[in-house]
């Protein structure tokens, strides 16, 4: 009896001393494991700032270099319009051709001003977006000193356990399977079948945080994209149409810039081929810059079908054609006048037909789908209604919706809440809105007036075709040209 007694208090003395060095080597460990995690997660949420950072950059980036062309086309346009003066050592250019050239430097001077005010709005709210997240919203996790008091075990806490725990015998009487406590019928519920002493669901329900919110699953985002996302609905359209903007300026300053190139080589400097070879260069650069941005089909519907951006940059190919009619040694004969006139309607028929065709471009879409991501490409989600046209060129990133397979959010998990709580517990969506499409009215409006324009100067070229050239004005001391 006294051998059975005393190998029994053997086999206690081993067992008490195995399973006190087990909770002091777990007790090491979740010490360790905390700090683990939380750094994890303070180096990933820095890294969650960095992509705000890098999102803002993007917008304020191109926003910036909208700024520093915008100064530069702000000189151009008015050096075309106040240092170009047409008629002073001369005289004047035909009319029909001061109407092409300024109308087409005006419109020009329209929407430089638009883009620039629409890029300076862009980055200026996508940097108080950014600020206003990365101050408010993703901080990163750094514990308190209770959570610390709270993760940090002495080894003296070993006397608080249960006896079966302090007494068990390794192998023969095997630690409990993985559980945690269902909140409905209050008793624990297995969730794996991984052997775990009792101070290790202890130190879960400890130190695990449980605010409610939603496990990490496949379709899961992290929560700062979705609120990225919806605050980039703010500036996205002003970005877009900054963008545009930049492109219809050119267009309209490349068209007015060769045809002052042609009116002061033939009433100043009275010669041919010049005309020809600065008006090829001009063209060319036109069409180049349109094939570049307009690399898609407009909006379903379009009101113009057929694609005037691959013959509008050929108007001043007319203008000087007509021009070299009308400055030649030629006699003017109904025949050449009518000539002239003809091809002066074909250009301006062209351009009214492009100021058509650039509201069918310029004009938002709603998709029903998403596009697919592409590493390296621009994305946008199907809620912003970008111009189809422009999508490669207006370089729009948005934050992604999903995350690639095989990463997670930390901080996501951290504040799970647990068991089936957390697989119920809904998603951090981005906030459900209208896009703000004020830029696109504005633009449009801007289009609008481009057509009005060029219905009214038709209608008058029409007028002085039919009553006489400067038929409303005084012409005194005026020098005049056939047929102007």
């Amino acid at each position: 009896m006294e051998e059975i007694t005393a190998a029994a208090a053997a086999l206690s003395s081993a067992a008490f001393d195995y399973n006190r060095a087990n909770y002091i080597f777990d007790a090491r460990m979740r010490w360790g494991r905390f700090n683990t995690g939380y750094s994890m997660a303070m180096a990933q949420t820095s890294q969650y700032r960095e992509d705000i950072s890098d999102l803002t950059e993007l917008t304020v980036t191109k926003a910036d270099t909208y700024h520093t062309v915008g100064t530069i086309c702000f000189f151009l346009n008015f050096e075309l319009i106040v240092d170009g003066s047409l008629g002073v050592h001369g005289p004047a250019p035909p009319g029909w051709l001061m109407g092409l050239y300024w109308t087409n430097v005006c419109i020009a001077i329209m929407f430089l001003v638009a883009f620039t005010w629409m890029a300076m709005h862009s980055g200026a709210r996508a940097s108080a977006g950014a600020a206003q997240m990365r101050t408010h919203s993703v901080r990163l996790p750094i514990p308190t000193p209770r959570m610390l008091d709270m993760a940090r075990v002495t080894a003296n806490s070993f006397e608080k356990q249960r006896a079966q725990d302090g007494f068990r015998i390794p192998f023969a009487m095997p630690a409990g399977k993985e559980s945690e406590l269902d909140e409905e019928s209050g008793k624990r519920v297995t969730i794996s079948d991984r052997r775990m002493p009792i101070w290790y669901h202890d130190e879960v329900e400890e130190l695990r945080k449980d605010e409610g919110g939603p496990a990490p699953s496949p379709t899961s985002v992290p929560e700062h994209f979705e609120l990225y996302r919806g605050l980039s609905e703010e500036w996205w359209c002003y970005d877009v149409y900054s963008r545009i903007g930049i492109l219809v300026w050119f267009s309209y300053w490349l068209t007015s810039a060769s045809l002052y190139s042609m009116c002061h080589i033939f009433t100043e400097l009275r010669v041919l081929w010049p005309a020809w070879t600065v008006t090829a260069c001009f063209v060319t650069a036109h069409w180049g810059i349109l094939r570049l941005d307009i690399t898609s089909k407009p909006r379903e519907g379009s009101m113009m079908c057929l694609p005037i951006e691959k013959i509008v940059p050929f108007v001043p190919v007319l203008a000087v054609f007509g021009m070299s009619i009308e400055y030649s040694i030629l006699d003017p004969t109904p025949f050449w006048q009518g000539l002239i006139y003809t091809v002066s309607w074909i250009c301006y028929g062209i351009q009214f037909a492009w100021a058509i065709r650039l509201y069918d471009l310029a004009a938002p879409q709603r998709r029903s789908t998403e596009s697919p991501e592409h590493a390296g490409d621009a994305w946008s989600p199907m809620e912003w209604p970008v111009p189809p046209a422009f999508k490669q060129a207006v370089y729009l990133v948005s934050a992604p919706k999903y995350l690639e397979p095989g990463q997670t959010c930390l901080t996501q998990e951290m504040k799970a809440a647990k068991g089936q709580k957390g697989q119920t517990a809904p998603q951090t969506k981005a906030r459900e809105c209208e896009p703000a499409m004020l830029p696109w009215k504005l633009f449009r409006g801007a289009i609008c007036t481009t057509i009005s324009m060029w219905v009214l100067i038709m209608f008058g070229r029409g007028f002085e075709q039919i009553n006489g050239e400067r038929f409303l004005l005084k012409q005194e001391g005026r020098v005049e040209r056939w047929p102007s």
